[in-house]
């Protein structure tokens, strides 16, 4: 919970404002724009909604949106903008045999640099973000430390119709052909990091849109960036744009006439859920047969060597009360989050007050004990857990639809992989008739929003029917002693039991793995470290999962790598 004021900043004027939040969750009242101005009849009504949780604010009169002020955000280093548009020729005829023509270079402010790179440059409401350089035989790189946002974030800002490309290039070419309002992604297509982190900052550029047309190359990785880009936008406003050539660059060098005709002739409104062809899954099966199944995410250790975890599914998770179902699940989450740098929402009433919660990831993730660690040392954690993990909190019912609904959200906004509900008694049910029956349609729900948003949705649900042994001990529970229905064995892709043995150690019982290239059933027997949470196998991790120990540069920090030099050339 929440008390006191928070100072949040209108977005558009940038004034800064000291708006009152009591509760956590949706606080509605007067806006501090508009409620002012308005009839004296209008005045005292609560046309203001903020949300404490998230720090963010928006008027249904006056459409003002808000941000909190936070002075612990992660700041960004910026280029240092030089008008130097007067190309040497050797970067000229780089962009002429792409048939790339001067007048859009200097319309969209190419530069370069002393050693003869090409900078492209990112402006954000005429302000120069971030620099990309590239040299003549396709080296890149980002200016170091700055903000990752969407290259040309100005022409497409407000616009009905957008566009979409892979790389800064074709998006000259879009520019040049008159299709102003079109942007590139700034790292391409990346399958080891897809989460789209920079779309957290520009998601407003898309608020008005009505058509966005997504260019991306049209190879696997191209294919995957698309799918992204879509879920993260709203596919039911996307279109695909794909043509016999790989890109809009490669269609420009072959002759063909860059017009709306071509764009429309080429796009297609991407699939409806529910409806498919098996060109919907061509590229993918043919992947597939190049490389094999999709290896999924996994977790650390010997668990990852067990289970392989996919979005579009669920798990099912159960075990005796107090025997560390959620402190499990919370480590499997974390190694998943540093290693495949995925996102996740819980709704975790059962970790409640989040202050706990928010303790025992710190722990996890340092390694330490939190009192032992300085306030430095967290400020530093806070930045990746305000990237990486949210916490859904509806105030307006816990209802498992509007509990999906928030989560959904939260993958508009930040493009979340995974969510955790915990535990399945905290929902709000409402039912009558069979609890069987009703069980079946909400777990039903769950997996048809698993897939429609490319999901992982976890539950966590207490067994009931409770076994003794003969010395007292519990009976180890599986997924048919939850209570009401065999459900949530036969519906779950995955399922396992945390069971503390009696002897200082957690056995964990992996119960259900749908298919057998994801893994298999086995148990496997932990220690749990009292100190920071964690679960071992052999010996204690006691390492700060967040630092890489070849250089000791946190991973957060760390540019993003694929071909790409972290230095300017």
């Amino acid at each position: 919970m929440t008390s006191g004021y928070d100072i949040v900043i209108e977005k558009k004027t940038k004034a800064e404002f000291e708006v009152k939040a009591t509760k956590t969750g949706e606080n509605p009242q007067k806006c501090p724009v508009c409620s002012d101005q308005r009839k004296p009849g209008n005045q005292n009504k609560p046309c203001f909604s903020y949300n404490a949780q998230t720090g963010l604010g928006k008027c249904q009169n006056c459409d003002a949106s808000f941000y909190r002020k936070n002075e612990n955000h992660k700041s960004y280093v910026r280029p240092v903008w030089e008008n130097k548009t007067d190309l040497p020729e050797s970067i000229v005829d780089f962009f002429m045999k792409r048939n790339i023509g001067q007048d859009v270079l200097r319309e969209m402010k190419i530069t370069n640099t002393d050693r003869g790179s090409i900078c492209f440059n990112y402006f954000r409401e005429g302000q120069l973000i971030n620099t990309k350089y590239r040299t003549l035989d396709k080296r890149f790189a980002m200016h170091t430390g700055a903000e990752l946002i969407l290259y040309n974030l100005d022409g497409i800002s407000g616009q009905k119709e957008i566009f979409i490309t892979e790389g800064e290039c074709d998006a000259l070419v879009m520019i040049q052909a008159g299709f102003k309002n079109t942007c590139s992604v700034p790292a391409g297509a990346n399958p080891k990091n897809n989460n789209l982190q920079y779309m957290d900052s520009c998601w407003e550029a898309f608020k008005d849109a009505e058509r966005v047309y997504i260019m991306t190359d049209t190879d696997l990785p191209g294919n995957q960036l698309a799918d992204e880009l879509a879920r993260r936008i709203g596919s039911e406003r996307c279109f695909r744009v794909k043509s016999e050539y790989k890109d809009v660059n490669d269609a420009l060098n072959a002759g063909v006439k860059i017009n709306k005709e071509w764009v429309d002739k080429n796009s297609t409104f991407y699939p409806l859920v529910g409806v498919y062809q098996a060109d919907s899954f061509w590229t993918d099966l043919i992947g597939i047969r190049k490389h094999g199944f999709p290896k999924g995410w996994r977790p650390r250790g010997e668990f990852g060597k067990k289970v392989a975890i996919h979005p579009g599914y669920q798990t099912v998770i159960t075990g005796v009360p107090g025997h560390g179902k959620s402190e499990h699940l919370d480590q499997v989450l974390l190694e998943l989050g540093i290693d495949y740098n995925l996102r996740g929402a819980y709704f975790s009433p059962e970790n409640f007050p989040t202050q706990i919660h928010i303790i025992k990831i710190i722990e996890k993730l340092t390694g330490m004990n939190f009192w032992e660690l300085s306030e430095f040392q967290i400020n530093e954690i806070k930045e990746w857990i305000d990237d990486h993990i949210f916490w859904v909190y509806p105030d307006d019912g816990f209802g498992l639809t509007n509990i999906l609904e928030h989560v959904r959200k939260a993958i508009t906004r930040y493009g979340i992989n995974w969510y955790v509900i915990d535990p399945w008694n905290k929902i709000d049910h409402q039912f009558s008739g069979s609890e069987t029956a009703y069980i079946s349609k909400c777990l039903d729900e769950m997996d048809n929003f698993n897939k429609k948003n490319n999901v992982h949705g976890f539950l966590v649900a207490h067994p009931t029917k409770m076994q003794k042994n003969e010395d007292g001990s519990y009976v180890v529970p599986n997924l048919y002693s939850i209570s009401g229905s065999a459900h949530f064995f036969n519906k779950a892709a995955l399922g396992w039991t945390v069971y503390k043995t009696g002897q200082g150690t957690t056995d964990v019982h992996i119960q259900k793995v749908k298919f057998k290239y994801w893994g298999e059933v086995g148990v496997l027997n932990y220690i749990w470290d009292h100190i920071n949470g964690r679960y071992y196998t052999v010996n204690p991790d006691r390492k700060n999962w967040l630092i890489k120990e070849s250089n000791l540069t946190p991973i957060s920090q760390l540019p993003y790598k694929d071909d790409l030099d972290s230095v300017p050339f």
